[in-house]
């Protein structure tokens, strides 16, 4: 008869006294082996407990059971009155009550059978065994799973009854994550706070059944277990599982146990059932040890997937020995097994080429890579930020700019499923607007980032309240395209746009604020729009708005026409005569000109035109971000990227940033609403720079642009594009141009707003071309005045002015001429700095400044419309003066005939003008006479279709102008000689001036200057990068002579000259780079400053060390003696002029100034 006493630790309640009455059914059929069955109640032993209601049905139970109550701690005492026992049935699961009676029964020599014991290493004999398999054994079984599907990596979650898992998963891999619940945790505030961010993709789950149910429901709310996913239960955390996917550790036969209760009351059951199988009775103790040993070494698991709400048996584990025969299902309906990856974040983007009813858009794909090089950036660390995480895309290609709803509907729901967390939409405004009604009426909430799509309506909270937006709405665009015309300095203008969504958005905005600004819009408005997705043929149709456009003369037109049919609008202007340098096009886009879109085929018309399209957009490729991301995708994708690239690079970081912060503050990133509110609230600096969104709008908050010029190339007909300034609207200057507009002529000067405005020439400008055989007679007869200077200063030096000067060796008293002299070296830097080559920063201020100086007459007046002219006779008529008075002062008429009035009138006004017509004069007066000449253009292929370069209504080589032409090269043959003479003549006679220039010098100097006014009236006008440098080897050779040939007496004074003269050279050479090598003006003008302050440092410090001050002052300056000085020849010639006489005697011995000049 078997005589159970319970022990019990363990709640009874429920369907699990009905296996216990099983379960003593079956001990019913033993044999005579006894069985002590221990039961210890803490409560009291009541009518209506359920240890009562077990104890009565057992009393009815037959065969009759002799049962005993016993507390654990009666325990020996219960043995004590049962010697006959051979097995204590433990149900406990307490870890040191097991080991207590594991430690009684060793001692009573009873076989300790264990419902369930937790490490088998807790327990030192052979007396000792479990009717389930240990906790260890169990979590053995599991990590086998792990390693037959190569699982390294993870979040382990337990609750504290089975933290002891911790070390075998440490021991198996050290990559885990481990996280451990209490009853008392916030299950969904843990997984959204700490397990989201983690970015695991496989999830093992060891805890009991109502833990277990709180974690899943927790993960499935945080959208954590889907396509990629993977999670593994253990047997107690199983029960009821609600992930469908899920794997499932169960111990074999119990595959479909609801319940930890039912799952522990089938095993003891089967444990009697395996008692009575093995006829347990008449065996020894030794023969019931060894078949429970044999029982408890074999560990058999089943591997239960749940797949559509069923559990399935796909597999076993037996003795850690992996099995699978059948198809496993995972999370999301997934085939795929999941790695141990980081978590992926699904992104999804309107990234194809297709345009239904139109050709494909394939220039678009040169657009996303910049969004694609953004989420590369993310994944392999660069940006620092996500680093659990794996950013995929999906792109959808169900239209770019054209919208065609039946078409897009079916495109997006074929692929639905792929819409996760954000989206950024289609570049086009149209699909952009459609798209979103589509996701609407799918009930697709997600927060959306359009890239480029400009149209003003999207700027709505209201109607758009998931949407923003990287970059400006057109309508802003356009008002500020009005400021930016009126802060270039343009007033007339015309404006062509197509008829469609975009286009009278775009015009209706511009339009408002151009009337704000006063700028005049000349062609008629019924005139000014054009259908849109016109082709090149059925563009043809509407000439007379293109004829409109030509008929008003503007030359600037705001073009808001989009590729290709803006190229289709340029060959239309071509087939009506216009040309290089009649249209500046403004072209109101964002992005460079796509001209991928052109076809090419009439690329000649193209090129003719040669319009300079003027540009207004965000800024591109900014900072550090920028270049690197520039950088990458010209690597990766083998392409110069698009401008629109840096627009999609600053979507796709703005989302990731938003994702990135939205977890760390533990924030859910697949609410929408979140995610929309973390995109808006993100400032930060990207591609396209300081990237930030206005609260009230879905438009980004942009306050400085650039100004860029796409410039179609006469050769191979292509657009390239430079960056010639920054816009600022809200700054003063709002304009800073830092590189010139090469406008369609050629030049950098601004043109008139319209084309013949004022008659400024007879002829049309595009008639006008470099007329070759007039700039070879140009470069001739310049050559051949600068040669016939040479010969005869050379010849008025030798014979007249080859005489040494005295140094000056004691200190003297300085005059006012000795400063006269001193300020001359000043003046010669400006004149010389003014013929050199032009450089743009500081051209115009030096420019002023010699024109003040030297009374450069072409930079001082305006020589057209027949000023120049009256200029040239006035020329004519001070050179005839100049040469009247030079006979006078040299032959002294006034004196040898002191009765004739006019004689004496002369010799006075001598003393005023002959300083000014022969040293201030000498270069407006020769470069005047050189003007005439300069007939380098033409309308034709005649000498006579030449006109003047000074004023176009004057064609050359024919009526006047023969004239004008010969009287021009008269008076350079009498002027220059004289000039020549009357050069170190002016300087003997001043008697109070001790700073004396070398004659030689003031011949050499005037060549050179010579020299270089012939440059710029040739070579200058031709080739500015060889002028620059013909310009700098001769100033070379010149400042060589000054150190060989000291120029004056006084050494001080050479030291500073040479100096001066090298700073020239060093404005030059700058000027000539600058013409060649584009970049930041602001370095090369940094550059000049500090080589000036150099050389001023250096001069400083030489004067110093080694040429001492020889003059000195004593008093104040007479000023009259200054207005002498400057304006007066002296009336003291005998003795000035008797001066130079002692230093000839030797050679020639002439008796007096007239003897010798007459000689």
């Amino acid at each position: 008869m078997i005589k159970p006493l319970l022990y019990k630790n363990h709640d009874y309640s429920g369907v699990g006294w009905m296996k216990t009455l099983l379960f003593f059914f079956l001990l019913g059929l033993s044999y005579s082996i006894d069985i002590l069955a221990i039961v210890n109640d803490k409560n009291k032993l009541d009518r209506t407990s359920n240890e009562k209601q077990f104890l009565e049905s057992m009393k009815n139970t037959e065969p009759t059971f002799e049962w005993h109550l016993c507390n654990y701690s009666t325990i020996l005492g219960c043995i004590d009155m049962h010697p006959n026992t051979l097995i204590v049935l433990d149900l406990s699961d307490d870890l040191d009550i097991q080991l207590s009676m594991s430690k009684i029964c060793r001692d009573h020599m009873k076989i300790h059978l264990a419902l369930k014991i937790k490490y088998r290493s807790h327990y030192y004999n052979e007396w000792t065994y479990s009717i389930i398999p240990s906790y260890a054994d169990q979590i053995n079984a599991y990590l086998a799973i792990l390693d037959y599907f190569n699982w390294t990596q993870g979040l382990v979650i337990t609750n504290e009854h089975y933290s002891h898992s911790k070390q075998q998963f440490i021991e198996y891999s050290n990559n885990f994550e481990h996280l451990i619940v209490e009853s008392s945790t916030n299950i969904e505030i843990l997984i959204n706070r700490v397990v989201k961010p983690l970015g695991a993709t496989l999830y093992y789950i060891i805890a009991n059944s109502v833990e277990s149910l709180k974690i899943q429901n927790a993960l499935n709310k945080a959208k954590l277990l889907s396509k990629g996913d993977g999670i593994v239960l253990n047997q107690d955390s199983g029960y009821g599982c609600q992930v469908d996917g899920a794997l499932i550790l169960t111990l074999m036969g119990q595959e479909y146990a609801t319940s930890e209760e039912d799952y522990y009351w089938n095993e003891t059951a089967k444990m009697m059932s395996f008692l009575i199988k093995n006829t347990i009775g008449t065996e020894t103790i030794e023969e019931l040890k060894l078949i429970f040993r044999n029982r408890d070494l074999i560990n058999s698991f089943s591997i239960v997937n749940t797949q559509s709400g069923r559990r399935e048996i796909v597999g076993s584990v037996i003795n850690e020995k992996v099995a699978i025969f059948k198809n496993l299902t995972y999370p999301g309906k997934s085939k795929t097994i999941p790695k141990s990856e980081k978590k992926i974040l699904q992104m999804t983007i309107s990234g194809g080429t297709t345009n239904p009813g139109s050709p494909p858009l394939a220039s678009a794909a040169l657009s996303y890579m910049g969004a694609y090089t953004a989420w590369n950036f993310v994944n392999d660390g660069t940006l620092g930020i996500l680093k659990n995480f794996q950013i995929e895309h999906f792109n959808f290609d169900c239209g770019v700019s054209a919208f065609n709803q039946s078409f897009a509907t079916a495109c997006f729901k074929k692929d639905i499923d792929k819409f996760k967390i954000a989206h950024i939409s289609a570049s086009g405004s149209s699909m952009t607007i459609g798209e979103m009604a589509i996701f609407k009426k799918l009930n697709l909430t997600f927060p959306i980032v359009g890239a480029v799509p400009s149209d003003y309506t999207l700027n709505s909270t209201a109607l758009y309240p998931m949407f923003t937006r990287i970059i400006i709405s057109n309508r802003y665009l356009y008002s500020l395209a009005s400021l930016l015309i009126k802060a270039s300095g343009w007033r007339k203008i015309c404006v062509l746009y197509q008829n469609n969504t975009l286009g009278i958005s775009g015009y209706a905005a511009f339009v408002e604020s151009a009337i704000n600004y006063g700028l005049e819009i000349v062609n008629p408005e019924n005139m000014r729009a054009i259908p849109a997705n016109l082709n090149r043929t059925s563009m043809k149709n509407y000439t007379e708005i293109f004829q409109a456009i030509v008929n008003t003369e503007a030359r600037f037109i705001v073009n808001l026409i989009q590729v290709p049919a803006l190229f289709y609008t340029l060959e239309i202007f071509y087939d009506m005569g216009i040309r290089k340098g009649d249209f500046v096009t403004f072209v109101a886009t964002a992005d460079n000109i796509l001209f991928l879109e052109y076809d090419h085929l009439y690329d000649y018309k193209i090129k003719e035109t040669g319009v300079p399209m003027l540009t207004i957009y965000g800024q591109n490729w900014v900072g550090m971000v920028g270049k690197r991301a520039y950088s990458k995708i010209q690597s990766e994708y083998k392409v110069s990227p698009a401008a629109y690239a840096c627009y999609y690079y600053d979507a796709a970081y703005s989302i990731s940033l938003a994702i990135d912060y939205l977890i760390n503050q533990g924030l859910d990133y697949d609410n929408p609403y979140q995610a929309s509110s973390a995109i808006r609230a993100q400032k930060f600096v990207g591609c396209t720079g300081r990237v930030s969104t206005d609260k009230n709008s879905n438009d980004r908050i942009l306050d400085v642009f650039d100004v860029k010029v796409n410039e179609i190339n006469a050769t191979s007909g292509n657009v390239t594009s430079y960056i010639v300034g920054e816009f600022h609207p809200y700054s003063s200057p709002m304009l800073n141009i830092q590189q010139p507009i090469i406008y369609g002529d050629g030049t950098t000067v601004k043109q008139d707003d319209l084309r013949n405005q004022n008659n400024k020439c007879p002829f049309p400008d595009k008639s006008v071309r470099v007329f070759t055989k007039g700039r070879i007679l140009v470069f001739g007869i310049c050559f051949g005045v600068a040669l016939i200077s040479v010969i005869i200063t050379s010849y008025i030096w030798k014979a007249w002015w080859n005489i040494p000067i005295e140094p000056l060796k004691e200190r003297q008293e300085i005059s006012v001429q000795d400063l006269i002299v001193e300020a001359t070296i000043g003046i010669e830097f400006f004149q010389f700095s003014s013929m050199g080559p032009d450089f743009s920063p500081i051209n115009g201020f030096l420019a002023n400044i010699s024109s003040s100086l030297s009374l450069n007459l072409e930079n001082i007046l305006k020589l057209e419309n027949g000023v120049f002219w009256y200029i040239i006779e006035v020329v004519y008529g001070s050179i005839i003066l100049w040469l009247i008075l030079c006979i006078v002062i040299l032959f002294r008429l006034d004196e040898k005939f002191p009765h004739i009035s006019a004689f004496r009138f002369l010799a006075w006004l001598a003393d005023f003008l002959m300083p000014i017509l022969g040293n201030l004069c000498f270069i407006p007066f020769i470069s005047m006479c050189l003007n005439v000449f300069v007939c380098d253009q033409s309308i034709g292929d005649n000498f006579t279709d030449s006109f003047l370069a000074q004023d176009c209504y004057y064609f050359c080589w024919k009526g006047e102008h023969l004239v004008y032409a010969i009287f021009s090269i008269i008076a350079l043959l009498l002027y220059e000689p004289f000039a020549v003479f009357c050069r170190p003549l002016w300087q003997e006679l001043q008697h109070t001036l001790h700073i004396h220039a070398a004659p030689i010098f003031l011949m050499v100097k005037t060549v050179v200057q010579i020299i270089f006014i012939v440059m710029n009236k040739t070579v200058k006008r031709a080739e500015t990068t060889v002028h620059g440098i013909l310009y700098i080897v001769i100033m070379i050779a010149y400042i060589t002579f000054l150190f060989i040939y000291k120029p004056y007496n006084y050494p001080r004074v050479c030291w500073w000259q040479a100096l001066s003269l090298i700073g020239v050279v060093w404005l030059a050479i700058l000027s000539t780079i600058s013409a060649n090598i584009q970049a930041n003006y602001l370095y090369y003008f940094l550059s000049l400053c500090l080589g000036w302050l150099l050389l001023a440092f250096i001069g400083i410090y030489v004067q110093i060390k080694k040429y001492p001050s020889l003059l000195f002052r004593k008093k104040g300056l007479d000023t009259t003696n200054l207005f002498k000085f400057a304006f007066g020849f002296g009336r003291h010639s005998k003795m000035a002029l008797t001066k130079i006489a002692p230093a000839r005697s030797s050679a020639r011995e002439p008796s007096s100034r007239e003897f010798s000049f007459t000689k």
